[in-house]
């Protein structure tokens, strides 16, 4: 607990005084101070705010020039401000209030040292709104009001401003608004507008309440984007209601409706049809990624409830081939210690942690509750199919670090124990465990090696054998921002491990798994067969995540790749998984020769390029891909400078962000000749030289398929020595 101080200054306006008709302001902070309050903690500065504090958005909403403001240093301050004590004199208090929609800040109303009234702000955005509480039960009591701000992380702060006593009820707040139904049909389906703050709701059933606070960007005006579902069959012939505190003046609670259906358009312009994409919602970090009983399971960072980040839970899928999936239900939803974070899943072959034999116990990090973030386990004996969150959670905390996140977890056979290597702010850190519950730190790896542009996330430590036998340890660390090309990225180190502490060759760091700019936070299966280490990640990139234009979906995951160690242990190679040949459904029709091709059909907009192609004694030659919209994807292979550069500057629609339309570097051997496999996808570009030596992975939104592909160059142009092209068919990934 901080040390809590008092600030010194002008009394509280005239609110003991007698009753007035006009209204009694109790404070409107104009005094520029916070005299007459009690502070705790750091959250709310030494004064009111004129305005935002840096790194916020614009505030509005709030009268006169001054307002509290818990902003203060960002949003993982904390504290509170508590008045001095005044009599309730009228029927209603009324005050400003904006900031975010958490249940961790708010205002609350005190009486003998007991809460009676709690408000927090229903849409987390920085525009202040009247609310009101009705007091007319408590007039003449003694009282104090208290803003506080105990969150920590996104929209963990309050604004606050004119609270006052009045005869009139100023609120166009309906708090705990109720669409009831009974449980007859399968979903209870919600309007969105993406383009609004979120609103915190909660499920009811039969009065009691089943869920914690959820978030969603409910449509309140005349603009729907799409609607998304609550399943309610568990609930049959129960009452089920949606609450949340509403504003009078929305337009849309009557389309909040039941339905024994949940339809889209799966095929939407811009979804993939080979990539893993969820049905419908928000998709970023792949987690928990583990091989059991013959099938590949895959874990992802999810958003049930819309299309952008919020809820993070775990999405689920599992394939028996990494090609063809099955999405299933979400596995690990947020609780009363905070949303899901990204994490890994084991096979505990041995019953270390008591759950049973060969059990999955998935290791993850709750995040954006009150205790910040910490780690928690939960297991599962039905193949995946459902989890038991244990009920010792957290297994791992610590308070003093802010970021403390993403744990993968392998089993260290030489010692017989589990090893987890966590995302630690600006470093890994590596702990111990005999059984998945208790850990003890043994090292941390980070200072002075490799980048730093941005936080450390989503670890993933693994051996690989080299070609002579050797075996070598590969730390796998992304970072945001701060990659090669800007925004979000994954390095790599190369080195040893004892079992106690990773050491890395000296190599010239930073290394990157992939230097295009979407390919974020991926991480490899634990338990794969055969060996063989196999990699999936996150194709996108936090710069401009949430604004490409896709609706019912944001996001896909890169195509599998398998990794290798070449140059005697000095480099890490990514290549497509040997299974995704399955996926090719014959050689494209084609006009043209070898240097230019006219695709005559590529509607479809899925296809593989494999090409062979010599330079000869040019110093460079370009690979272009492009459509009748003068729309292009280029490749430009500079062989004398040892440099791969991909240009998707006028790759399609790039207006959505400002840092999207980009040119892009990576280094590139000097080679004779040069093996290329180039996947397209509707809106994605994934592209592999000489067995993945070098990989760049970007997205692309072309108004209509590119269906011409040239290779140019200087001084007799390359050699194009093969070239097929093959129809790519829609991977079956089931509802």
């Amino acid at each position: 607990m901080k040390e809590t101080r008092k600030y010194i200054g002008v009394a509280l306006a005239a609110a003991c005084c007698a009753c007035f008709a006009e209204d009694v302001t109790i404070e409107n902070f104009e005094s520029g101070t916070y005299g007459g309050w009690t502070a705790e903690g750091d959250a709310f500065g030494e004064a009111p705010s004129t305005g935002p504090i840096f790194g916020q958005q614009d505030t509005s909403g709030y009268e006169g020039r001054f307002f509290a403001n818990s902003y203060f240093q960002g949003d993982d301050t904390t504290g509170a401000i508590t008045s001095k004590e005044f009599e309730i004199q009228k029927d209603f208090i009324n005050f400003l209030l904006g900031g975010g929609a958490r249940d961790d800040v708010g205002i609350e109303l005190v009486i003998d040292g007991q809460a009676v009234r709690k408000s927090r702000p229903i849409f987390s955005e920085e525009k202040l709104r009247f609310m009101s509480w009705d007091v007319k039960d408590l007039k003449g009591k003694t009282a104090k009001i208290r803003i506080f701000d105990s969150a920590r992380g996104g929209w963990g702060h309050i604004l606050a401003d004119q609270i006052e006593m009045s005869d009139v009820y100023k609120s166009e707040i309906m708090p705990d608004y109720k669409a009831k139904f009974t449980a007859d049909k399968k979903y209870i389906l919600l309007p969105v507008d993406d383009s609004l703050g979120d609103i915190p709701f909660f499920v009811d059933v039969d009065g009691e309440r089943v869920t914690e606070a959820q978030a969603i960007r409910l449509a309140r005006g005349d603009k729907i984007d799409y609607y998304v579902p609550i399943n309610i069959e568990k609930y049959k012939g129960r009452e089920v209601a949606i609450r949340f505190d509403a504003h009078k003046g929305y337009k849309n609670l009557d389309k909040i409706s039941t339905s024994d259906t949940f339809e889209i358009n799966h095929d939407e312009k811009f979804r993939p049809s080979y990539h893993f994409t969820p049905f419908h919602g928000w998709m970023n970090d792949p987690n928990g990624m583990v091989w059991h009983d013959g099938e590949y399971h895959l874990f992802y960072q999810h958003n049930p409830y819309g299309s952008q980040w919020q809820n993070m839970s775990w999405g689920h899928a599992v394939s028996k081939d990494l090609v063809t999936w099955e999405r299933l239900d979400p596995k690990i939803c947020p609780d009363g210690l905070g949303m899901i974070f990204s994490g890994s899943a084991v096979v505990d072959k041995n019953n270390t942690a008591g759950f049973g034999k060969d059990a999955i116990v998935a290791i993850y990090t709750y995040a954006g509750g009150p205790q910040g973030q910490m780690q928690a386990i939960a297991h599962s004996t039905d193949k995946g199919r459902c989890f038991e969150k244990y009920e010792g959670n957290p297994v791992l905390a610590d308070r003093t670090k802010g970021d403390f996140r993403d744990p993968k977890v392998m089993w260290y056979e030489p010692e017989s124990k589990w090893v987890m290597s966590l995302a630690t702010g600006q470093t890994i850190s590596f702990y111990e465990s005999k059984d998945l519950k208790s850990w003890n730190k043994l090292s941390e790896f980070g200072d002075g090696i490799g980048a730093h542009g941005g936080v450390w996330e989503c670890p993933d430590l693994f051996s690989l054998k080299t070609s002579d036998g050797k075996t070598k340890w590969v730390l796998f660390v992304s970072i945001n921002p701060g990659g090669p090309n800007g925004g979000s990225a994954t390095q790599y180190f190369i080195g040893s491990f004892d079992g106690k502490t990773f050491k890395a060759d000296k190599l010239r760091y930073p290394l990157w798994v992939d230097y295009g700019r979407d390919n974020y936070a991926g991480v490899t299966w634990s338990g794969a067969p055969g060996g063989r280490r196999l990699f999936i990640g996150w194709m996108n990139n936090w710069d401009y995540a949430g604004g490409t234009p896709t609706l019912h979906f944001k996001s896909a995951t890169t195509l599998p790749r398998e990794l290798s160690l070449d140059d005697g242990g000095r480099l890490l190679k990514s290549a497509p998984i040997k299974e995704l040949e399955r996926l090719r459904a014959g050689k494209m029709e084609t006009e043209g020769g070898q240097n230019f091709v006219k695709l005559k059909d590529a509607s479809g907009g899925a296809y593989e390029i494999v090409a062979v192609v010599r330079p000869g004694s040019a110093d460079e030659f370009s690979l272009s891909l492009s459509n009748g919209n003068g729309e292009s994807l280029d490749f430009v292979f500079d062989v004398k400078n040892k440099t791969l550069v991909a240009d998707r500057t006028q790759s399609g629609r790039t207006d959505f962000a400002h840092n999207f339309p980009s040119v892009m570097k990576a280094p590139l051997d000097k080679s004779t000749s040069y093996e290329i496999r180039l996947f397209i996808d509707r809106g994605s570009s994934e592209l592999f030289v000489n067995g993945g030596r070098t990989v760049m992975t970007n997205l692309v939104y072309p108004e209509t398929p590119y269906d011409s592909i040239k290779f140019e160059g200087a001084d007799g142009g390359p050699k194009v020595e093969a070239l097929e092209i093959y129809k790519i068919a829609p991977a079956a990934i089931a509802k």
